[in-house]
């Protein structure tokens, strides 16, 4: 197994080595579901209550990632004037057919915020669990950062991966002003510590940032400056012994914050269940996986506030 850097087509952004394209489109397979709102279960009431507390009364809003308009309705009482942006054709259908699209204060748009135009400009920006990962997160904050007068709030995903954190530190050295929230929902009963729904609101503010002249702006975040690009890794399958070990190991002793995995369908399920093991066993603190199909990834954790190398 020899590690080569993985690359994105032109424009597509890495949801840790899935394009941004593939999340997408899984989107839109799930507007079809008429059955139920996209994203309901990560939306629960004290998230929405620690997502109002950060927006101010009567500003003009941008929600990032509208889909069917499960926070479109709070967003909108606290607006001037709402732009509702969402890319997938199937989830807009669903928002203009809903109630809340009459409201006189309300545009919806398709599209995503690099369809915006430059002459688009709001006083908050929301974003809503986008399928956007490592430096692709990164760099929609910073596009987001030139085209809002006050504050991006982002609701983010509290996942092994700990991107928000990342994020969060990637932001303040471009002097961004940020902080952070970890919101839980109410216990209910029969759910286990681990089934409890969490996130974390990411609030930015980008008053100072905007006030700086274009050309005496930091620029945004580079490869570079994300804590390594994601390696890619390929598997045969069946895997050689020992495969599982290995990998752990190889990213104990490297710099990758990102190792992604991949291996024949038919060996995907064996291989996660092998490299958990194997990061429980030798780098439960350093090291978490996740799986998406028969990619793998093995993400490294923050330490003790220190970049990684």
């Amino acid at each position: 197994m020899s590690p080569r850097e993985s690359r994105n087509p032109p424009g597509v952004p890495y949801d840790f080595g899935v394009p941004l394209e593939t999340a997408l489109k899984r989107r839109e397979r799930l507007a079809d579901d008429v059955t139920t709102d996209f994203g309901h279960e990560r939306i629960f009431p004290e998230l929405v209550d620690a997502l109002m507390a950060e927006v101010p009364e009567g500003v003009d809003i941008l929600e990032v990632g509208a889909a069917t308009g499960l926070l479109t309705r709070p967003l909108l009482a606290k607006s001037r004037f709402l732009t509702a942006l969402e890319p997938s054709e199937g989830m807009l259908k669903r928002l203009l057919a809903s109630d809340v699209a009459n409201a006189e204060n309300l545009t919806i748009r398709q599209g995503m915020v690099e369809d915006l135009d430059t002459s688009d400009v709001y006083d908050v920006a929301v974003v809503t669990f986008t399928p956007r990962r490592g430096l692709g997160l990164a760099r929609l904050l910073f596009q987001l950062a030139c085209r809002v007068r006050d504050r991006v709030v982002m609701l983010l995903d509290d996942d092994g991966a700990l991107d928000w954190a990342y994020l969060a530190r990637a932001a303040a050295a471009k002097g961004l002003d940020v902080r952070l929230r970890i919101v839980s929902r109410g216990t209910h009963a029969g759910e286990t510590e681990t089934e409890r729904a969490q996130a974390v609101v990411l609030v930015a503010e980008v008053e100072r940032y905007c006030l700086l002249a274009p050309e005496a702006r930091p620029a945004g975040i580079e490869a570079d400056e994300w804590a390594g690009d994601v390696r890619e890794l390929e598997v045969p399958f069946p895997p050689p012994r020992g495969t599982a070990t290995r990998l752990v190991r190889y990213m104990l002793a490297g710099g990758d914050r990102v190792l992604r995995v991949v291996t024949e369908p038919a060996g995907a399920e064996r291989l996660y269940g092998n490299v958990r093991t194997a990061v429980h066993r030798l780098a439960r603190d350093q090291l978490t996986v996740r799986r998406d199909g028969e990619v793998i990834h093995i993400v490294r954790l923050p330490s003790g506030g220190e970049h990684p190398e």
